[in-house]
């Protein structure tokens, strides 16, 4: 039997925001200076900071496609609450979707703050641009210890709204895995050492990628209107 597909334009609409934040996040990724341009230790912030400031303009770019990314990725969010039914499916959906636009909103602040660092550094400041590049730091620590719980929110209530599996129902589980993982690797890094923070972010690193995979898979659903994944109002 064909899946059922209905045309919605809000959450329509959301599916693209979707796949168009992840496109944005991943370019963002690529350009910003010290990652795979100058590659530098992300783990050591002098050195990143520095890589930064050597190629500012391409490091503010980079910063501005994040945020808009970010606000993209808020705005499916917020199309999903349209998805929520009643019963713990409904339950989780709401939720996680309030607590990834939280996590989101904690990302957008610490782009934020690495655009200003990069400008201080620009300014010579370097004293009090290491200072923001370390508070940004934490930001991010802050946000790792709240999107996996948003993504497992988001998995449950996604995945409860297929009868049946395929690709879509699949993506749904793929949150709720990478939230536990993510929930492993952050517990990690605070309680195993001997472990060079380095390996930790690459792990999150590839989390992240598997995420991103599951953000389009679930975004093309949308766009389609897949009838599990649209909303009737």
């Amino acid at each position: 039997m064909a899946p059922s597909t209905t045309s919605n334009p809000v959450t329509r609409q959301g599916g693209l925001a979707l796949i168009v934040g992840v496109i944005l996040l991943v370019l963002a990724s690529l350009l910003f200076p010290g990652g795979v341009v100058d590659a530098v230790d992300q783990t050591d912030f002098s050195a990143a900071l520095g890589a930064a400031a050597a190629n500012a303009s391409l490091a503010h770019l980079a910063s501005m496609l994040s945020i808009i990314g970010m606000f993209l990725y808020g705005y499916a969010a917020f199309t999903w609450l349209r998805l929520a039914r009643q019963g713990p499916g409904g339950l989780c959906l709401r939720l996680g979707a309030y607590v990834s636009v939280f996590g989101w909103s904690l990302y957008v602040v610490a782009m934020g703050m690495r655009q200003f660092s990069v400008h201080l550094m620009q300014r010579g400041m370097e004293d009090l641009a290491l200072g923001t590049y370390v508070s940004m730091a934490g930001i991010v620590i802050a946000l790792v210890s709240v999107y996996p719980i948003g993504s497992i929110l988001v998995g449950l209530g996604l995945s409860a709204r297929f009868s049946s599996t395929n690709i879509f129902k699949l993506a749904s589980y793929g949150f709720v895995l990478l939230g536990v993982l993510a929930i492993i690797n952050f517990l990690v890094l605070q309680h195993v050492s001997g472990i060079e923070p380095r390996m930790l972010l690459t792990n999150d690193n590839a989390m992240q990628a598997f995420g991103s995979l599951c953000f389009v898979i679930i975004g093309v659903g949308m766009y389609q209107g897949r009838s599990e994944l649209t909303s009737e109002s």
